[in-house]
């Protein structure tokens, strides 16, 4: 049975556990590329998890401008930690404790990229990327515990 596909819209709230994520981004629809990139916002147990897309530098300006007072506990970082995302701007701004990098080992692009690790560490986030551990998952109930398949090895 298919299903018409259908775009998202922002403000939108799509329903998930008891709770909702938040579109809050793109304003519009756009050509596609990377800064079209669908923003999803939620709050699951007092923790503040953004997703980010492949968003990079100038998505992350207009995300906030849209929402200047916007912070997080969790960042699934944009286009997986390329040079491009996570601007400092915007992770002064949202300050991550929590960053996730969803990259390929080895890949051809070698993201994350070094500048990009470097601005999470100076926010002294724990990073999390699945190049080196694997599948990332948070599991609980009235908190969160953070599982990875491997231990973070060296590439």
């Amino acid at each position: 049975m298919q299903r018409p596909v259908q775009a998202a819209e922002l403000g939108q709230q799509l329903p998930i556990f008891d709770s909702a994520l938040q579109v809050l981004y793109p304003s519009d629809t756009g050509d596609g590329g990377n800064d079209d990139s669908l923003v999803l916002y939620g709050e699951f147990f007092r923790t503040k998890f953004l997703f980010t897309g492949d968003l990079e530098a100038h998505g992350e300006s207009e995300l906030l401008k849209l929402f200047p007072q916007l912070q997080v506990d969790v960042l699934k970082a944009g286009h997986h930690g390329s040079k491009g995302s996570s601007s400092p701007e915007f992770l002064e701004q949202i300050r991550p404790k929590t960053v996730l990098i969803s990259a390929g080992q080895k890949n051809r692009y070698q993201h994350p990229h070094q500048e990009t690790l470097e601005r999470f560490k100076t926010l002294e986030s724990s990073i999390y990327r699945t190049d080196r551990q694997g599948a990332i998952r948070f599991t609980g109930w009235d908190s969160w515990l953070v599982e990875t398949v491997h231990q973070d090895e060296a590439p």
